[in-house]
């Protein structure tokens, strides 16, 4: 995929075009011949994409260090041109026709998105992203000390999984001292990304920088009171689910007590590691897929041979995982770190579920139709997860029902964590001037509450409530994740289905897939026959139906 500099000067002139023509446009015909060429513009922006993934493959590629930090720069504005041509698609005369090509859902979220800009937000917006830009360059090149060497931080998760307790307890110390070390920084960014997205706020004359996000982040059905009652419901019926689980776990370790060195493990002989090396999980996900269904094997086919993915650790290459989709190709792009462990497995059917989705639409002319909410994306990855359930053995051979197992349980876990990091990022955004000790001891004692089993006694790090710093999404994309824990719930609502009719549970799932771009999550939720994650019976039947399976 070849790489040329887009200009803003480039964007702008089209964007200028754009707006004239669409000003002009004398009927819905004529309207939608401008949103094309909008989709065209759009597919020639790919190169902001292409740079944004080479960027992260080596953040200290000094080339695409310097692309990047030009589209860092010039993004609000370009961000600003996009929202005056949506302020006039949602005004436009010929709306009601627009819909029925676009669809509602796109008209929505456009209103919604104006909600959260304005183009007084553009030197808060350069701001953020050279604050982000350094959060990145900062932990992307962070190492371990470990037995007498240094070790890329995201390395080290073999260590702080072994099976040798002292081994693990060792390996968590030394990655605390690597963030005890940054702690400084890291404290010190947050507190500038959270004064600038709360200047953000006042400029839009909002309360604060909650109500801003939920603008952003497109929350269709449902707002700040609601996911206060999920959390409220997640405290009541999930975490004595999660007491029992660790129990469990307790007694399968064979310890007297449980320290959270110990949550990363589920068997006294370690968790079950993938069979061979990159090239083997490689192989093991094509066969995966092709076994899954038709329409997987086709899309995994492609993926593969075709190389749309990264996979390998490297000096310099961003941690994490993401799907990025180059618009130009309309390919899906995995970005992923394999590191021995059963992640190497989990990130390709995590994002291959969004990247599978992304192919499903592939074929999509109207291109506003693609456009997805986080709940939404992340239920079709989750869900994914656990269909691909019955081909662990390509992975883990007979230790493929431990893998399922630990996989239910982590599911559990996350949906707690999630929720309390979307606490903490509340009550954190009404109260911006908290102080770091503040925010510290607001992080503590809400790990009590939603995590109560994890002992940090011993590592002063996590200790002194510094958890959160570890966390991109605290810092990158504030109120995501709540979007997990409401997918997590309707993606065990799948695992609890698959088991009863996998066939059924698989078309539910395609069809919540395809129906994504033109439906509200809640929307795709009730069309797809799952419960409402909100109601309070949802979820309490569905921890009846964990303790029962697990």
């Amino acid at each position: 995929m070849p790489y040329r500099r887009i200009t803003f000067e480039e964007i702008e002139r089209r964007y200028q075009e754009l707006i004239r023509d669409f000003q002009a446009a004398s009927d819905a015909a004529a309207c939608m011949d401008v949103l094309r060429r909008r989709d065209a513009l759009h597919a020639d922006m790919t190169p902001m994409e292409l740079c944004y993934v080479r960027h992260d493959m080596d953040v200290n590629d000094p080339f695409y260090a310097a692309e990047q930090a030009y589209y860092d720069e010039i993004g609000p504005r370009v961000s600003d041109l996009s929202s005056q041509m949506d302020a006039l698609i949602v005004a436009s005369p010929f709306r009601g026709e627009l819909e029925k090509i676009t669809g509602s859902l796109a008209m929505t979220m456009m209103e919604e998105g104006l909600r959260g800009s304005d183009s007084r937000l553009i030197p808060l917006a350069t701001e953020e992203n050279e604050l982000l830009s350094r959060y990145n360059h900062l932990t992307s090149n962070a190492t371990v000390r470990w037995e007498g060497r240094a070790v890329k931080r995201n390395l080290m998760t073999a260590w702080t999984q072994s099976e040798d307790r002292e081994t693990r307890r060792r390996a968590a110390l030394a990655v605390s001292a690597s963030w005890e070390e940054q702690r400084g920084e890291l404290e010190a960014l947050y507190g500038q990304l959270v004064d600038n997205r709360s200047r953000q706020a006042q400029v839009l004359g909002l309360n604060s920088y909650v109500e801003l996000s939920y603008h952003r982040m497109y929350r269709i059905g449902y707002g700040p009171e609601e996911v206060g009652l999920f959390r409220d419901q997640v405290k009541r019926h999930l975490v004595p689910l999660l007491r029992e689980l660790d129990e469990k776990r307790r007694e399968r370790l064979g310890l007297t007590h449980l320290y959270s060195y110990d949550c990363s493990v589920s068997f006294p002989n370690g968790n079950p590691v993938p069979k061979g090396d990159t090239e083997a999980c490689l192989a093991a996900t094509r066969e995966m897929y092709t076994r899954l269904s038709p329409e997987t094997a086709e899309f995994i086919a492609y993926m593969l041979d075709d190389h749309l993915y990264d996979v390998e650790i490297r000096d310099g290459k961003r941690g994490g995982g993401y799907m990025m989709t180059f618009e130009k190709y309309r390919a899906p792009f995995i970005f992923a770190n394999f590191d021995g462990t059963s992640e190497n497995a989990y990130i390709m059917c995590h994002e291959g579920g969004h990247a599978f989705q992304t192919w499903l639409k592939r074929d999509e002319d109207v291109r506003l139709r693609c456009g997805y909410t986080s709940e939404a994306a992340e239920t079709h990855a989750m869900s994914m997860e656990f269909f691909t359930w019955p081909y662990m053995a390509l992975f883990f051979g007979d230790r493929a029902e431990d893998y399922c197992r630990m996989h239910l349980e982590r599911a559990v876990r996350l949906v707690a964590r999630e929720c309390l990091q979307d606490e903490f990022e509340q009550r954190i955004y009404e109260q911006p001037d908290m102080s770091p000790e503040a925010r510290n001891q607001l992080w503590q004692r809400l790990e009590s509450e939603y995590v109560p089993c994890d002992d940090h006694s011993g590592n002063a790090n996590l200790e002194q409530g510094c958890g959160w710093q570890r966390i991109p999404h605290v810092f990158q994309w504030p109120f995501y994740a709540v979007d997990y824990a409401l997918a997590q719930v309707c993606a065990l609502q799948y695992c609890q289905w698959m088991h009863a009719d996998f066939s059924a549970a698989w078309q539910s799932y395609l069809g919540f897939c395809r129906g994504t771009g033109s439906l509200s999550f809640p929307e795709l939720v009730r069309q797809a026959g799952l419960k409402d994650p909100f109601a309070e019976d949802t979820l309490s039947s569905l921890v009846d139906w964990l303790r029962s399976f697990l």
